[in-house]
C-alpha cells in the first residue's frame, strides 16, 4: 500500500465530533480536558495514523469515550507526563513498562487518552512476536500472567503481538497475534469461556465471536484471575448486530466519521465472571481497512460481523 500523503486532521472538527460520541454514550463533555488530551499529541493527528473513537455498554455512570491513536515511533509516555496526562505513582505497570522497552523491539506506539482529561493506556506493539515465556521472565509483570498457562495453551496462544499497559485501572492486557477471521470456531470459543469459568453467551454469540481477528486478556497485580477475555471482531456498519444493546444502535447509526461512507467498527465482545459487555470502536479516519487488512480476512468474503 501506498502511503497517503500526510496531513492534518482538522481538531476543530474532531473536537465537536468527540462531543457527538459523549452525547451519543451519554458521557459528561468536558471541552478543557480534551483539549489537555489532544494539546500533547498534535503532531500526531494526521491522515498518516488511524484515529478511533470507542465507549462500551457500561452503566451509564461506569462509561467513558476513549480517544485512540496508533501506531507512532515515537515512545509517548514521557510526553504523556509531561503533559500530566499520566501520573508515575510507583506502581509495578510503571516498571514492566520500563522493561518492555528495554528487552524486546517495539515497533510502534498506541496512545488511549479519555474526554475526562487522562491517558488511560499506552500500547505497544511488536512487529517480531514476543514469545510468553520470555514475557513471563520480566520481574514486574502480574503473577497472574504465569498462573495462567493452561488457558494460554488452551487458546493456542504462545506469542504476544500488543501489550497495552492501562495506567489508570492499573491492568494489563496481552493480545496474541492476528490471525484470519474465520481460524476460531464457535466450539473453540466457547471451549476457552467454559476453562475460565466464565458464563456462556448465545449460540448467536458464540458463532459471531468465531469471527474475531485476535483475542486478548486483562490481567491485575492484585488478582490471581484472568479478569476479561474480549474477542475483537470487525463490522460494517450493516454488519453490526444492533440487537444486542441499544447503545450499539445509536454508535452504528450515528457515530460521525471524517469518511461517512468507510463506516467500519470493531465490536470487542468482553466476557468475565460475572458476565459480559460490549465495547464498540468506529474508524474515525477511515484508514483501518488500508492499514490493517490482516484483520479483515480475505477481501472477497465479508467480515459477517
Amino acid at each position: 500500500m501506498t502511503a497517503p500523503a500526510t496531513q492534518p486532521i482538522d481538531l476543530g472538527l474532531l473536537r465537536s465530533d468527540l462531543r457527538r460520541y459523549a452525547d451519543i454514550a451519554g458521557v459528561p463533555f468536558d471541552a478543557p480536558a480534551v483539549d489537555r488530551v489532544i494539546a500533547p499529541l498534535t503532531d500526531l493527528f494526521t491522515t498518516d495514523f488511524w484515529v478511533g473513537i470507542r465507549t462500551t455498554t457500561k452503566p451509564a455512570g461506569s462509561r467513558d469515550v476513549n480517544l485512540r491513536l496508533g501506531y507512532t515511533r515515537v515512545p509517548p509516555i514521557p510526553r504523556l507526563r509531561e503533559a500530566g496526562l499520566l501520573a508515575y505513582q510507583g506502581h509495578p505497570i510503571e516498571r514492566l513498562a520500563d522493561q518492555i522497552e528495554r528487552r524486546f523491539a517495539v515497533g510502534g506506539w498506541g496512545v488511549d487518552t479519555s474526554v475526562k482529561g487522562v491517558a488511560d493506556k499506552v500500547w505497544l506493539a511488536f512487529p517480531e512476536r514476543v514469545p510468553l515465556a520470555d514475557l513471563m521472565s520480566l520481574p514486574d509483570l502480574p503473577p497472574a500472567v504465569t498462573a495462567a498457562r493452561a488457558h494460554f495453551d488452551r487458546a493456542g496462544m504462545d506469542r504476544v503481538g500488543l501489550i497495552g499497559l492501562d495506567f489508570t485501572s492499573h491492568t494489563i492486557n496481552l493480545y496474541g497475534p492476528v490471525f484470519p477471521p474465520g481460524t476460531l470456531t464457535a466450539a473453540q470459543v466457547e471451549d476457552i469461556l467454559a476453562g475460565l469459568g466464565f458464563p456462556l453467551p448465545p449460540g448467536e454469540e458464540l458463532q459471531r465471536n468465531a469471527r474475531a481477528f485476535n483475542l486478548y486478556q486483562t490481567f491485575k497485580w492484585d488478582s490471581p484471575d484472568i479478569l476479561r477475555l474480549c474477542f475483537p471482531i470487525m463490522c460494517t456498519a450493516a454488519e453490526f448486530p444492533t440487537h444486542y444493546h441499544p447503545l450499539l444502535k445509536e454508535f452504528a447509526d450515528h457515530a460521525p466519521m471524517l469518511d461517512s461512507a468507510a463506516r467500519d467498527f470493531i465490536l470487542y465482545t468482553t466476557y468475565g465472571p460475572r458476565g459480559r459487555y460490549y465495547k464498540v470502536q468506529a474508524d474515525y479516519t477511515g484508514n483501518h481497512r488500508a492499514l490493517y487488512p490482516h484483520h479483515y480476512g480475505s477481501s472477497a468474503v465479508p467480515p459477517q460481523c
